[in-house]
C-alpha cells in the first residue's frame, strides 16, 4: 500500500451572518482598503483561520468489586455525546494592525451582551478531507459558546516580521459527526 504524501486536511468557514451587522459595517470599509480586497468580512476572518482543534474523547468505565475482591469493569453509560469534550479551539494568523482580532473582540462582546437575546452563536461547521479534498467527514459544533480569547502579545522590540497568532476558545453542547466517504 502507497501512502499519499500530501496530508489530509479540514474545510471550516465561518458560516454567513456570524459576524452582526453593526461589526461587518464598522470594519469593511478598512478590510476593503487592504492589498488583497475582501467582499465581506466572513471572507476575510476565514482566510486567517490556520488550526481547528477537534475534541479530544474520554471514555470512562464502571468498576465493580465481585467475590474475593475481584475487579470487573464494565462500559460506561454515559451517553456518547457526553464522552467527548466539548471543548474546542480555533487558531488565527494575526493580520496587519490585529485587525482579526479586533473583529473578534467585537464579536465576542457583542454575543456576550445581554442585549443580545441568542443564546449559542450559529452552528459551526467542520469538514474533514482527504489527500484529493473530497470530504471524508462533517462534523457541526452545535449551540457554540465562547470560552477564551489569548492575549494580545504586543512588543516594542519585535518590529521583525514574523507568524504570530490568537486562539479562541469555544464549547459546544453537542456535535453531530457525519462519515461523508462513498
Amino acid at each position: 500500500m502507497l501512502l499519499n504524501p500530501k496530508g489530509s486536511s479540514f474545510y471550516f468557514v465561518f458560516p454567513r451572518g456570524f459576524f452582526p451587522e453593526a461589526i461587518t459595517e464598522k470594519y469593511l470599509p478598512y478590510i476593503r482598503k487592504q492589498p488583497i480586497p475582501f467582499d465581506n468580512i466572513n471572507d476575510y476572518m476565514n482566510s486567517t483561520i490556520q488550526t481547528i482543534g477537534f475534541p479530544s474523547m474520554q471514555i470512562d468505565s464502571v468498576e465493580q468489586v465481585r467475590n474475593l475482591g475481584k475487579k470487573i469493569q464494565y462500559k460506561s453509560s454515559t451517553p456518547i455525546q457526553d464522552l467527548f469534550s466539548q471543548d474546542f479551539t480555533i487558531d488565527f494568523k494575526n493580520t496587519d494592525g490585529f485587525m482579526n482580532y479586533f473583529i473578534m473582540l467585537d464579536t465576542v462582546l457583542w454575543n456576550l451582551n445581554f442585549k443580545n437575546e441568542n443564546l449559542w452563536i450559529q452552528d459551526l461547521p467542520l469538514r474533514i478531507l482527504d489527500g484529493e479534498g473530497n470530504i471524508v467527514a462533517s462534523v457541526t459544533f452545535k449551540q457554540s459558546i465562547f470560552t477564551s480569547f489569548t492575549e494580545l502579545s504586543l512588543n516594542y522590540t519585535q518590529n521583525n516580521p514574523q507568524f504570530e497568532s490568537f486562539k479562541m476558545g469555544f464549547k459546544c453542547n453537542y456535535i453531530d459527526i457525519r462519515m461523508e466517504f462513498k
